[in-house]
């Protein structure tokens, strides 16, 4: 059923219809009878609008892509929820995607996105996210979420990831540990990199020298072996290590199952800090310190962003939205 369709069987104007269904029927000075007349036909007659054919009248699809790293590590899930509630209470739908933090999948879900004609991207950037210039320099709107691609000036909205990594270093040194590993992945990441930063001031604050060898980058964290294999030779360097951090909370529970195989328990996780959080930290680790990160504002403030450009053109390159963590020293 077309808007055609429905005007030919009330004897009006395509123009009329289109109007009544679009909300500007009292606008139009159309009266309320006929009104009434093109709603309950729609209705009876199940019409649904030509969302491409609206699309292309209005510019915009009402459509914004989300390409995120993993839908089964929880905090992108959650910062996918938090992008689709902020999306569809303004009258947008969101497409999901998942690079699995592969740069080509990326740059082709991206072409996909482009070709489904969405009106812009929300994205937390693989390491080498070399399609962004093309994108944007052809138009594209976009925003980028938690992280940010080095010398690049989209828009973005992270977390303060430095000062929140130096304070959980601080606080690990201020409860006795002076030998103190940071356990990461993914080190070139600018969010990364800042934790990092973050670390190794807060150890320089405090007088203790760095140690490379305590500092350890797994490769892969989804690889058991591999986060085994840097703890082991980590413990085998250092036995008398005090103290972890964390830069991300994927590598805290592969870490938890080892030492507590090898009888290596981690005392509530007392001498342990982590950059966010997952719900089994509560119960197996709640001695650990921990910078929580509020997913549900990086979401909606990421989507927010987003809009302004899609709708306003008025966010400009360079704007990038800091949120704080909620620290949880223990």
């Amino acid at each position: 059923m077309s808007l055609s369709d429905i005007a030919s069987a009330l004897g009006v104007s395509k123009a009329t219809v289109s109007w009544v269904l679009s909300g500007k029927g009292d606008s139009r000075r159309i009266s309320q009878a006929t009104q009434k007349r093109v709603k309950e036909y729609a209705a009876t007659h199940n019409y649904h609008p030509n969302m491409l054919a609206r699309s292309l009248s209005l510019g915009r699809s009402k459509t914004i892509g989300l390409l995120i790293s993993s839908l089964s590590d929880p905090f992108y899930s959650s910062i996918a929820k938090a992008v689709v509630n902020r999306a569809e209470s303004v009258g947008y739908t969101v497409m999901i995607a998942t690079s699995e933090s592969d740069c080509n999948k990326e740059a082709s879900l991206v072409e996909t996105f482009s070709h489904r004609k969405v009106d812009g991207i929300i994205t937390t950037p693989t390491e080498g996210a070399d399609w962004v210039d093309g994108f944007t320099n052809a138009g594209g709107r976009l925003v980028f979420a938690d992280r940010a691609v080095p010398g690049s000036d989209i828009p973005s909205v992270v977390v303060d990831n430095e000062q929140s990594s130096y304070r959980l270093v601080s606080h690990l040194i201020e409860k006795g540990c002076s030998k103190i590993a940071m356990f990461t992945t993914a080190h070139n990441l600018v969010n990364m990199k800042a934790r990092q930063a973050g670390y190794v001031r807060a150890l320089e604050d405090a007088g203790i020298p760095v140690d490379t060898r305590l500092i350890r980058d797994v490769a892969s964290v989804y690889n058991q072996k591999m986060v085994e294999d840097e703890l082991d030779d980590l413990l085998r360097q250092v036995p008398d290590l005090d103290g972890i951090f964390f830069t991300t909370h994927v590598l805290v529970l592969p870490t938890y199952v080892h030492f507590a195989n090898r009888g290596i328990m981690p005392q509530g996780g007392a001498g342990w800090a982590c950059f966010h959080s997952l719900p089994e930290f509560d119960i197996l680790l709640p001695k650990m310190s921990i910078a929580r990160m509020s997913i549900e504002q990086l979401g909606a403030r990421a989507v927010d962003l987003l809009l302004e450009s899609i709708e306003n053109g008025t966010v400009s390159l360079g704007t990038t939205v800091t949120l704080s963590c909620e620290m949880m020293l223990k």
